[in-house]
C-alpha cells in the first residue's frame, strides 16, 4: 500500500453487512465496528451498506417499520465510537447524514463534521422479481468540502442474485443497476423544468449519464454490499465440507488454505474479463470467505483466536461481501500523478450471532480535491463511457415497482407475522361486528 498523500484527504470507513433479516445485537456490532480500522483515529465519514435489513414484508413497506432496525445501527455506531475515540469527546461522536432503504437494501452515513456534506442526492432500483427490492441497490451522492477544498463521492450498496450457479443474473443485476440506479440532478432539474421542451426531451436530460449515473465523471465511486459472487458454479459434494473447506490451521501453502479458493472466485473473473463492475478495483484480499457459516460459538472472536470455521456445509465457502471502489481517472493522475485513493486495510470482522455472513469493513482516504469534467477522450474509462446507457424508462419502473412491494408487503405482513396478523383478526373481528350491530338497528 501506497503512503498517505501530503494534501488534505478525507479518511472514510465503509462497512457491508448482510443482516439475516434479524435486528443486530447492538452491543455485539458496536464492540466489533471499528476493529477492521488501521488507525488509532476515528474516520471522517463511516458509510454502513446493509442487506437483508429486516423481514422482507417490512423492508417490501419500508418507512417506519423500518426504524427500529436503522436505530439499533445508530446506537451501535455511537457506542462504538464513544469507546473508540478520546476520552475528551463529548456527546455523539457522528451525525447521521443519509439513511435510506430500497427494500431490503439500506445505507446509512455517518459524518464527524456534518457542515462538510453539501449537495445530498440518492437513488435506488430493485433488481429482484418483478423489479421488486428484495434484490437491489440503494446509492447516495454527496459533496465533501473542508474550507476551500473539496471532493464529490457517490455510494452504492448493493444485493445481488444468490445461489451458486446464478453467475450470470448476477452479471445481469448488475447491468440493471447501472441502468437503472438513478440520482437527481440540480442542474438537470433546471433544465427539465423549461416548459419549451417535449416530455421526450425532458426525460432525455434529466438522465444525462454526466449527471445522475453511477458512473459520473467527476465523482469518486464506492460499492459496497453482498454481490454474491461465489468460489464454484456447482454446490459442494457431500464430502467436501470434510476434504476441501478451508479451516484456521490450513497452511498457507496448503492447498486447503482460503486463498485456493480464490482461484475460482466469481466476481475477480468477470470483472477482469469486462463482465461486472466495470473499471472498479479491489484491495488485496487476506481474509477468508465471509459466507456460509453456521450459527455457533464463539462468536465475537478473530480469526487467530479461532480453531474452527463452523461452514455450512452445502454452500461453498465464498467471499460474497465485496467493497470496490474507481481509482483516480487518468485525467487527474496525468497531470498530479501524486493523487490517488490510498487503501489501509481491507478485513473481514468476526462473526456474529444474528447472521451466516461475515461483516467487510474498508478504510481508505481520499484526496479532497475536486475531479474536474475530462476534455478529451480518455480510453474506456466507464466515467466517460459507461458499460451500459441509463434506461429512459427507469422512473416508471420504479413507481410501477414500488406499488408491488407495497401490496406484495402488505398481504405478507398480514399473514406472515404475528403483528400483521393481530391487525387482520382485530379488523376481521371489527367487521363482523359492524355488520351484526347495522343488521341489528335495521330489523329493529
Amino acid at each position: 500500500m501506497a503512503g498517505r498523500p501530503n494534501m488534505a484527504a478525507l479518511s472514510l470507513y465503509i462497512a457491508t453487512f448482510n443482516c439475516g433479516l434479524e435486528a443486530i445485537d447492538t452491543e455485539a456490532f458496536a464492540s466489533q465496528l471499528f476493529t477492521g480500522l488501521n488507525s488509532f483515529n476515528l474516520p471522517d465519514v463511516l458509510v454502513l451498506s446493509l442487506q437483508e435489513i429486516a423481514p422482507l414484508p417490512l423492508a417490501l413497506i419500508g418507512g417506519s417499520f423500518l426504524v427500529p432496525y436503522f436505530e439499533k445501527f445508530y446506537d451501535a455506531v455511537q457506542k462504538a465510537s464513544r469507546k473508540y475515540a478520546s476520552a475528551e469527546e463529548n456527546g455523539p461522536v457522528y451525525s447521521p447524514i443519509a439513511a435510506r432503504n430500497l427494500g431490503m437494501t439500506g445505507i446509512m452515513i455517518f459524518a464527524k463534521d456534518p457542515s462538510c456534506i453539501k449537495d445530498i442526492e440518492t437513488g435506488g432500483v430493485g433488481v429482484g422479481l418483478w423489479e421488486m427490492g428484495n434484490k437491489g441497490a440503494v446509492g447516495v451522492r454527496f459533496t465533501f468540502q473542508q474550507g476551500p477544498a473539496s471532493t464529490e463521492l457517490t455510494f452504492v450498496a448493493a444485493h445481488l442474485a444468490a445461489m451458486e450457479g446464478e453467475l450470470q443474473r448476477r452479471n445481469e443485476d448488475w447491468k440493471n443497476i447501472v441502468r437503472g440506479l438513478v440520482f437527481s440532478s440540480t442542474t438537470s432539474k433546471r433544465k427539465t423544468e423549461d416548459t419549451s421542451l417535449s416530455g421526450e426531451e425532458r426525460s432525455l436530460l434529466s438522465i444525462s449519464p454526466h449527471d445522475a449515473s453511477i458512473y459520473k465523471p467527476t465523482s469518486h465511486l464506492f460499492i459496497a454490499g453482498d454481490l454474491n459472487y461465489r468460489t464454484s458454479i456447482l454446490s459442494p459434494s457431500p464430502t467436501d465440507h470434510i476434504d476441501i473447506f478451508p479451516q484456521p490451521h490450513h497452511e498457507p501453502d496448503s492447498s486447503n488454505h482460503f486463498s485456493s479458493l480464490f482461484e475460482s472466485d466469481q466476481l475477480n473473473q468477470e470483472r477482469l474479463a469486462g463482465r461486472t463492475l466495470h473499471g472498479l478495483t479491489e484491495a488485496e484480499i487476506t481474509f477468508p470467505p465471509t459466507y456460509k457459516y453456521k450459527s455457533e460459538e464463539p462468536f465475537l472472536t478473530p480469526d487467530d483466536e479461532l480453531k474452527k470455521w463452523p461452514w455450512a456445509k452445502h454452500r461453498w465457502p465464498s467471499w460474497c461481501d465485496r467493497i470496490l471502489y474507481l481509482p483516480m481517472p487518468a485525467w487527474v493522475t496525468r497531470s498530479q500523478p501524486s493523487l490517488s485513493v490510498v487503501t489501509h486495510k481491507y478485513t473481514a470482522l468476526p462473526l456474529f450471532p444474528t447472521s451466516d455472513h461475515r461483516a467487510v469493513t474498508l478504510e481508505l482516504s481520499v484526496p479532497i480535491v475536486p475531479i474536474p469534467p475530462p476534455v478529451e477522450e480518455h480510453g474506456d474509462d466507464p466515467r466517460i463511457k459507461p458499460p451500459f446507457e441509463i434506461n429512459i424508462d427507469w422512473k416508471r419502473k420504479r413507481e410501477r415497482a414500488r406499488q408491488l412491494e407495497l401490496v406484495v408487503g402488505f398481504a405478507l405482513y398480514f399473514t406472515t407475522t404475528k403483528e400483521g396478523g393481530a391487525v387482520a383478526a382485530a379488523v376481521l373481528v371489527g367487521a363482523v361486528g359492524a355488520y351484526f350491530a347495522i343488521r341489528a338497528m335495521v330489523e329493529m
